[in-house]
C-alpha cells in the first residue's frame, strides 16, 4: 500500500522524474543509459509519451546530452557506480531550455533524475546580470561558496582583473580588502553570514589591493542573492572608488582649516583643535601673538594686492623660523598666533627675536616687513590656555604702540618717494603748493603751528595719486573721461593713507575735501561753503594757481597774471571769496609784481 501511494504521488509530482539503468561496454565503462520509468511531468518536459521513452537510450532521446563542456554520461556513471548524488544546472538543446537536475543512485547500476524547468529563473538571473553589468560601481557576484561568476567593467578596472581570468576563482583570491592595519576584511567567515541571509555594509575607508598592488580606497556592500523561491544561491559585492571623495574631503578640510591667502591655519582650526593641543604632555606651551604693522596704510597707498604680499611674506617668515611641531595661525586681519608645544619661556623669546631679524632682511617692493610680537608661556596643566593668549596679545599691543609710529613714518616716506618717482612733475607741484599754502596762512595771520600744518598739507595733498597709474599721471595728451575718473579717486585714497598715519591723521578731512567747490559742485562729497574745512579751502586756491602756471604736456600753461585773473573769476564758485581776496591782495603780489586790477 505504501509503495502504491508512493508511486502514485511520484507519478503526479510537478517535477520530472526518471529512473535509468546503466549500460556498460565490455570494459565495464558506462556508455549509455536507458529509461526504466518516468512520471507524467517528465513526459510533458520531453514532449513525448511513455512508449516513446521507456526502453530507449538517453542518447536517443537527448543526442546532445554530452556537449563539449560537460561529459554527462561519465558524470552520471560515476554517481551510479559510487552511489553518491549530484545537483547541477544544464541547458538541454533538444528541449531548448534550462533545467535544474538532481541525480542519485538508489541501487547499483541504477540512478534517478529529478528535473525542474528553471527557464524563468535563468531569465531573472540574466536580467539581474545585465543590471549588475550596467552599474557604474564595481560589481562581483559569486555562487554560494564564493566562486566568482560575474564581474562588471568597473570591477575589472578597479581590481585590474579580467573576467575571463577569474571566473570560478575564489573571491578571496581576487577581492582583497584591508583596513589601515593591513588586516584582511574579506574572509571566508563572510560566507556563513551570507548563507544566513545577512547583509554586510561597510562605510569606512578600506583599501582594495588591485592585481598590480595598487591601493584603492573603497566602500563596499555585500548582499545575498536569492532565486524566485527565496533560496539564497550566491552573493553580490558592490564597491565604489572613493578617491575623488577623499580628495574632495581633504580640499574641504583644507579650506575649512586654512587661511586662503597665506596657507597657514585659520581661527577655525584653533577653535576646534586647541583642546587636542592643550594637553599636559605638551607642557610648557608657549604662545606668540603677532601683528603685521602698516597693513592698512599699505592697502590704502599701494592697493590690497600689495597688502596681501605683505601678509604672505609675514606668514612665510613665521613658518620659516618656526619648527615642524609649531603651528602658525592667521588669527584675523593682520594678526597671527603661533602655538609652540613643549617650548619654554627662554625658547619662545629666542624664536620671537629670530622672526624680527628675518623681517629686517626681507623687503616687499621697497616696503619693510615689521611684525609686533608678544608672547606668553603656560606651565601649569590647570591654567587656562586662553589666558596665555590674552597675555601674549596684551604684550603685543604694548610693543605695537612703540613700533607702529616709526613703521608708519617709514611707510609714509616710501609712499611720498614712490609718488615722486612716478611723476617728477607732481613732486615739483607739491613743493610749490606747500610754499603758497604757507604764504596764504601767513597772510591770514594764522599761528605758526597752523602754518606748519598748511605746509605739510600742501606737500602731501596729492598723496592719493599713489593709487593712480603712472601712465595717467604722465600722460602727454589731454586726459579722457576714464583718466579723469581715475584721477578723481585720489582725494579718497589720500584720505585713507593719511588717516592711517597717526601723526598727520588730522589732515585727512582737508585732503578729502581739497577738490570740493565753494558752490557745492566739487567732489567727492559735494560740500558747500564753510562745510569745506578751512585748510582745504586754502589748499584749493594754492593747488589751482600752481597747476595753472605750471607746465603741462597736454595744455599750454597760463601766465601768473592770467592765473590770478582766473582765480578771481572763480571766486564764490570754486573758491572761498574771502580767501581769494587775501590771496589776490596779499599773496599774489609777492608771487608776481604785476597789475592785477
Amino acid at each position: 500500500m505504501k509503495d502504491f501511494e508512493y508511486e502514485k504521488i511520484l507519478k503526479k509530482a510537478p517535477f520530472g522524474y526518471a529512473l535509468h539503468k546503466i549500460l556498460l561496454d565490455e570494459y565495464g565503462i558506462p556508455v549509455d543509459f536507458e529509461y526504466v520509468e518516468i512520471n507524467d511531468a517528465f513526459e510533458k518536459i520531453m514532449k513525448l509519451n511513455r512508449n516513446q521513452i521507456i526502453g530507449k537510450k538517453i542518447t536517443e532521446i537527448l543526442p546532445t546530452i554530452n556537449d563539449n563542456k560537460f561529459d554527462c554520461i561519465k558524470h552520471y556513471g560515476d554517481i551510479t557506480i559510487s552511489g553518491s548524488e549530484s545537483e547541477f544546472e544544464q541547458y538541454l538543446e533538444e528541449l531548448k531550455g534550462w533545467y535544474k537536475i538532481k541525480i542519485y543512485s538508489p541501487s547499483k547500476y541504477y540512478f534517478i533524475t529529478y528535473l525542474n524547468d528553471i527557464g524563468n529563473e535563468i531569465k531573472e538571473r540574466e536580467l539581474f546580470k545585465s543590471t549588475l553589468l550596467s552599474i557604474d560601481e564595481g560589481i562581483i557576484a559569486t555562487d554560494l561558496y564564493g566562486k566568482i561568476v560575474i564581474i562588471n567593467k568597473t570591477g575589472e578596472r578597479l581590481t585590474e582583473w579580467k573576467e575571463k581570468d577569474i571566473l570560478n576563482l575564489n573571491i578571496f583570491d581576487v577581492f582583497k580588502v584591508c583596513d589601515d592595519n593591513e588586516e584582511n576584511k574579506i574572509t571566508e567567515s563572510i560566507l556563513e553570514l551570507i548563507q544566513n541571509g545577512e547583509c554586510i555594509k561597510n562605510e569606512e575607508n578600506m583599501l582594495l589591493k588591485s592585481k598590480t598592488g595598487i591601493d584603492i580606497p573603497i566602500v563596499y556592500d555585500i548582499s545575498p542573492v536569492k532565486d524566485s523561491e527565496g533560496e539564497i544561491y550566491g552573493m553580490v559585492i558592490n564597491f565604489r572608488d572613493i578617491s575623488e571623495k577623499i580628495a574632495k574631503d581633504k580640499e574641504i578640510d583644507y579650506i575649512t582649516y586654512h587661511d586662503g591667502l597665506t596657507g597657514v591655519y585659520n581661527r577655525n582650526f584653533f577653535n576646534e583643535k586647541i583642546i587636542s593641543i592643550d594637553l599636559e604632555e605638551n607642557l610648557p606651551i608657549s604662545i606668540i601673538m603677532g601683528d603685521v604693522n602698516g597693513l592698512k596704510l599699505t592697502n590704502d597707498a599701494f592697493g590690497h594686492l600689495m597688502g596681501d604680499k605683505l601678509l604672505l611674506s609675514a606668514a612665510n617668515i613665521m613658518k620659516r623660523v618656526c619648527r615642524d611641531r609649531d603651528i602658525v595661525i592667521r588669527w584675523g586681519g593682520d594678526e597671527f598666533i603661533i602655538l609652540l608645544p613643549k617650548t619654554k619661556q627662554e625658547d619662545v623669546e629666542e624664536i620671537s627675536e629670530r622672526i624680527k631679524n628675518e623681517c629686517i632682511k626681507e623687503n616687499i617692493d621697497l616696503l619693510n616687513i615689521s611684525i609686533s610680537l608678544g608672547y606668553d608661556t603656560k606651565t601649569n596643566k590647570d591654567a587656562d590656555i586662553m589666558k596665555s593668549v590674552t597675555n601674549a596679545e596684551e604684550m603685543m599691543y604694548k610693543v605695537k604702540m612703540l613700533e607702529s609710529k616709526s613703521v608708519k613714518s617709514r611707510t609714509l616716506k616710501i609712499i611720498i618717494n614712490t609718488l615722486c618717482e612716478k611723476s617728477e612733475q607732481n613732486d615739483l607741484h607739491s613743493k610749490s603748493v606747500s610754499k603758497i599754502c604757507k604764504q596764504i596762512g601767513q597772510a591770514m595771520e594764522m599761528s605758526k603751528e597752523k602754518i606748519s600744518e598748511l605746509e605739510i598739507l600742501g606737500e602731501i595733498h596729492d598723496i592719493g595719486k599713489i593709487g593712480v597709474s603712472e601712465s595717467v599721471l604722465n600722460k602727454v595728451e589731454p586726459l579722457n573721461s576714464e583718466d579723469w575718473e581715475e584721477i578723481r579717486k585720489h582725494p579718497q585714497i589720500g584720505y585713507h593713507i593719511v588717516c592711517s598715519s597717526g601723526d598727520i591723521s588730522f589732515l585727512g578731512d582737508s585732503i578729502l575735501a581739497h577738490q570740493e567747490w565753494y558752490d557745492g559742485s566739487g567732489y567727492p562729497k559735494g560740500l558747500k561753503g564753510e562745510e569745506i574745512p578751512l585748510m582745504a579751502r586754502i589748499l584749493s586756491i594754492a593747488d589751482a594757481y600752481d597747476a595753472m602756471v605750471s607746465y603741462r604736456s597736454y595744455r599750454k600753461s597760463l601766465t601768473k597774471n592770467e592765473a590770478i585773473k582766473e582765480i578771481k573769476k572763480c571766486s564764490g564758485i570754486q573758491f572761498d571769496p574771502n580767501i581769494v581776496e587775501i590771496f589776490v591782495g596779499k599773496v599774489a603780489k609777492k608771487l608776481n609784481e604785476i597789475d592785477i586790477s
